[in-house]
């Protein structure tokens, strides 16, 4: 019987080695990566909060959709919030688009390098020049396995190093083990507050109408270079 004990010890050593890397942040990131490799399209329901911890407060939700394409080598990303009030954010050829009817003014400009707004927006679409930014700027942890609206998702946690020049201090990634892409974000900004987006009833790879990335700007409207 001790024999047969002493012989499992290394399987068990193996198992546990095995274990520990499926739950290391590189070994999600890898795979989290290839899914998204695999995507010419992705149609989403968006809810996005933003709360402030140290008030104990956070805005109403505000909920919307979440579009996306890759075709030839080109990324284009659409959050478009409808309550309680609309705003657009559109993201494509390293521009972005904030376009906020209520208060007629859009706001446009390059994306933010360095771990800064482009980061964020970066995650979700999976573009190279994000992982880069994230593998830079940010300690990685793995948080382990959580349920989430359902599904089961591997939480990372990414901390920014010191003396980096991030706009959010810290990243929590929620990325769904069925699809392995990201599904929930949290960037905490250095105020503190904290911007959560969540993803739902997510559909892969469906015909898109190529017209929902253009935004329409009206007479009148303000537009600013940001």
């Amino acid at each position: 019987m001790k024999r047969h004990r002493l012989a499992l010890l290394p399987l068990l050593g193996l198992l546990a080695a095995a274990a520990a890397d499926a739950e290391a942040p590189e070994t999600v990131l890898a795979r989290m990566r290839q899914a998204q490799a695999n995507v010419r399209s992705l149609v989403a329901n968006l809810e996005q909060v933003k709360s402030y911890p140290q008030l104990g407060i956070e805005d109403p939700p505000e909920t919307g959709s979440f579009y996306l394409t890759r075709q030839r080598g080109r990324t284009r990303l659409k959050m478009e919030i409808r309550t309680p009030e609309t705003r657009i954010l559109r993201v494509q050829d390293g521009e972005y688009l904030l376009y906020q009817p209520r208060i007629k003014q859009a706001v446009e400009g390059k994306l933010a390098g360095g771990g800064k707004k482009g980061l964020f927006s970066g995650l979700l679409t999976g573009s190279p020049e994000a992982m880069e930014e994230l593998d830079a700027d940010y300690d990685a942890e793995g948080l382990g396995e959580a349920i989430l609206s359902g599904m089961t998702v591997v939480k990372l946690r990414f901390t920014a190093k010191p003396g980096a020049e991030v706009y959010c201090g810290r990243i929590e990634l929620s990325i769904d083990t069925t699809l392995w892409l990201p599904v929930q974000q949290s960037c905490h900004e250095a105020n503190q507050n904290v911007i959560t987006f969540t993803l739902d009833d997510i559909k892969l790879n469906v015909p898109m109408d190529k017209d929902v990335f253009e935004v329409e700007l009206p007479a009148g409207v303000e537009r600013l270079r940001g």
